[in-house]
């Protein structure tokens, strides 16, 4: 990490708008109507790009959402410290999103491994929802067991990383 965060920040935000192929304008459009204030102008964002002052956690929220990114895409070589790329959708329950994260940390999945996320989502959204026929004891063992089998079959690590930077 050789640059700031912030001007990592406003660099990945200038690779992004022209990846996504729209001006300022069109950009600070779609934010606005991804919630953004009428203040947040083509200047804000040309601001933004330049440096000249660094977004606020709002800004990027609605920045990505202009440009159909995920949010920790513009954080540019700082996105680590900020946790996992993969996108969850923000509909589903607290369960469905923890096992969806913890999963995450096993990708990549082989075909059984997937198979068994699969039923894990899908059980994990069963103790979320709300229902008359739910059993939601039955469910939270019938998870359990499910992720349970999903880890036995991640493979052991090979080496492990000293954090030192030797290879």
């Amino acid at each position: 990490m050789t640059e700031p965060i912030s001007a990592a920040i406003s660099a990945e935000i200038e690779a992004a708008r022209a990846a996504h192929g729209g001006t300022r304008e069109d950009v600070a459009a779609a934010a606005r109507a991804a919630g953004a204030p009428s203040t947040f102008t083509a200047a804000a964002l040309r601001n933004l790009e330049i440096g000249r002052r660094a977004p606020s956690v709002d800004e990027l929220l609605w920045l990505a959402a202009a440009l159909s990114v995920p949010v920790r895409q513009l954080l540019g070589e700082h996105r680590e410290l900020f946790g996992h790329d993969a996108y969850r959708p923000p509909e589903c329950g607290a369960v469905e999103d923890a096992t969806r994260s913890a999963v995450e940390d096993l990708h990549p999945l082989t075909g059984r491994q997937e198979a068994l996320a699969q039923l894990a989502y899908a059980l994990a959204a069963e103790v979320d929802g709300s229902g008359e026929k739910r059993q939601p004891a039955a469910l939270a063992k019938a998870l359990t067991d499910t992720l349970e089998q999903l880890w036995k079959l991640k493979p052991a690590d090979t080496e492990q990383d000293d954090d030192l930077g030797a290879e």
